[in-house]
């Protein structure tokens, strides 16, 4: 799959992460902190971004950022999209609704002020938000930096759901998916692995091992 991805010029990890699995095709879009004014302002250059990743005519098309998908919508852009395209946000409410997850506890490394953005986000689509915990950092090149192991930490402790979700393509998940789920016996979903998902789902394929029971079990 050649996979045509948008992302935050800040964005260190998810190319590092959907790489083994798909050829990715990367334009990138301005953005440094993590608010909603700074969100929406990159969302403003999110056309000529899509018109330049087409050009390079990929298998599918994936706007891979979790907040700026959700903090407002911005589906209009894709209108003339001819290819199978999704967004991040709508990835993780395709894999939730996919799993039967009503309820959902929440790891992200957002501020309280977009945690409850996301957290009405999932609400309005049918989602009950049991826990929600954010490590605070504004600066997405220092989401970047964080570890498996501090997302770990930041996950292990949230109460128990129909599933946990990882927040935010910037955040390093795949290693740590399957022993949460072991931990917990519950599916665990990250915002690199509903998005791989997704775009695979798209285009009929294959499933992934040991990234979690979505990539495994639902392709």
């Amino acid at each position: 799959m050649h996979l045509g991805l948008i992302i935050p010029s800040s964005n260190t990890v998810m190319e590092e992460e959907l790489s083994p699995f798909c050829t990715v095709h990367s334009t990138r879009i301005p953005l440094k902190m993590v608010n909603e004014s700074v969100l929406k302002e990159m969302n403003t250059t999110l056309q000529a971004a899509i018109d330049l990743i087409t050009d390079c005519s990929p298998d599918v098309l994936m706007y891979g950022c979790t907040s700026g998908s959700f903090i407002e919508d911005i589906t209009s852009f894709f209108k003339g999209v001819s290819l199978p395209w999704a967004t991040t946000s709508q990835a993780v409410i395709s894999a939730l609704d996919t799993i039967g997850a009503q309820t959902v506890s929440v790891a992200t490394p957002y501020t309280d002020p977009i945690n409850e953005r996301e957290k009405q986000f999932l609400k309005s689509h049918g989602f009950t938000v049991t826990a929600i915990a954010g490590a605070d950092i504004q600066e997405n090149r220092e989401i970047g930096r964080l570890s498996s192991g501090e997302v770990y930490s930041l996950a292990e402790s949230l109460p128990h759901a129909d599933a946990l979700f990882l927040s935010c393509t910037n955040m390093r998940t795949f290693k740590i998916i399957e022993r949460l789920e072991h931990e917990r016996h519950t599916p665990v979903i990250s915002s690199n692995s509903a998005s791989l998902w997704k775009a695979l789902e798209l285009v009929d394929g294959e499933p992934v091992n040991h990234c979690g029971r979505l990539l495994e079990e639902y392709l």
